[in-house]
């Protein structure tokens, strides 16, 4: 790998275009993944001053494309396309660029998280299930999404959110078809299937390090995101398992509260915090999942004290007055387009939850969070 300074190709970047390559550090680790957002000429210049680099394989695989007019990909568009690549990545585990491309992943997780958070819970949220067969790859990426942002606002370092988000979307490694099956259907898993799902974290691990991955905290919280503290958990039953396992684990559960299968129905986001909640006797990683998350996070629907259906778009300054976007009219008529609504006002107030099912009507990112046309309007 023939690396150089980013100053020698800055002229190239463009605030509010997509990363045009991989931008790494001097010993050649991804720092930020091609496609990732370059929202200000504020991120640029903190890109040169931090002394990244470019590989120069990089550089020349987009030499044909310098004069071609770059448009800056949506959040929601990277975040499918990372999407419906990330299940072929965690299948290719015997590849030799499969831990060079989840590392790619991870850092295009990180870099979503980073850009925008609400749009990233909001799309976590609104998750089309009806595909049981891609609920493992979907799980994977709900949790490591869920991680990036914990470990943002604990104040992780870049090494450690990468150990983390790399642990989530790799932990499941070994049952990544399994957990499809049995998501699909309403029996019991057979006993080798138990096996399976025992033996999985160290398998995982193992799978890991024969593919060449070194990062001793990426493994051991793969090794111990089933394991609970003073006991209980598997394979080894381990009383004092590692912090970054922990959040992985509580993660892990929320989203599989969350999901549906074909022998239960999903929990609503808030009501699935809650119950991880007091399951975890308060535990503060339980805590702090429900405040980042909000009362009303993003993606949920409310009905207001106007009469309308609304859908959160943003959290907000309380906890009870986030930013949404109501998509019925009071007597329940389908907006042509979304309409923001201010919550602290007594006449927009939230007064409660509406379930999914409820809502006969199908409301995309797009539809609320494209900044260049901006098509939510206030009403």
């Amino acid at each position: 790998m023939q690396l150089v300074p980013i100053e020698e190709v800055q002229h190239k970047l463009v605030p509010g275009m997509a990363l045009p390559w991989n931008v790494r550090n001097a010993q050649g680790v991804l720092l930020l993944a091609k496609g990732s957002p370059l929202p200000t000429e504020g991120m640029v210049e903190v890109l040169r001053r931090r002394g990244v680099f470019v590989d120069v394989t990089d550089l020349a695989s987009v030499q044909g494309g310098e004069g071609e007019d770059r448009q800056p990909a949506s959040l929601a568009h990277r975040w499918y396309t990372l999407a419906d690549r990330l299940g072929s990545q965690l299948r290719a585990v015997d590849q030799p660029t499969f831990i060079q491309r989840i590392q790619e992943s991870v850092s295009q997780v990180i870099t979503l998280v980073d850009a925008d958070a609400d749009e990233v819970i909001f799309l976590i949220v609104r998750h089309d299930h009806a595909r049981f067969s891609s609920y493992g790859v979907a799980h994977s990426l709900h949790t490591a999404t869920l991680c990036a942002l914990l470990s943002q606002q604990m104040q992780w370092t870049v090494a450690d959110r990468i150990s983390l988000v790399g642990a989530a979307l790799t932990m499941n490694l070994s049952m990544l078809d399994l957990q499809g099956v049995l998501a699909s259907r309403s029996t019991p898993p057979t006993p080798a299937e138990r096996r399976s799902i025992h033996e999985h974290p160290a398998t995982s691990a193992r799978w890991l390090r024969e593919a060449g991955l070194t990062d001793s905290a990426w493994l051991g919280a793969v090794e111990q995101h089933h394991e609970v503290s003073g006991g209980g958990g598997y394979p080894q039953g381990l009383h004092t398992p590692g912090e970054m396992s922990q959040i992985v684990r509580f993660i892990d559960n929320f989203t599989a509260k969350h999901s549906p299968r074909a022998s239960r129905k999903p929990l609503p986001a808030q009501q699935a915090a809650r119950d991880l909640f007091m399951q975890s006797s308060g535990n503060p990683l339980a805590s702090l999942l429900i405040k980042e998350l909000g009362i009303y996070p993003p993606g949920c629907y409310v009905k207001l004290a106007s009469g309308e259906i609304a859908v959160v778009t943003h959290r907000g300054e309380s906890a009870k007055t986030p930013r949404v976007a109501a998509v019925t009219s009071p007597n329940g008529d389908v907006r042509s387009q979304p309409l923001r609504r201010d919550t602290s006002l007594p006449t927009h107030a939230i007064t409660g939850t509406v379930p999914s099912q409820a809502v006969k009507l199908r409301v995309g990112a797009q539809d609320l969070y494209e900044r260049r046309t901006g098509p939510v309007q206030f009403g």
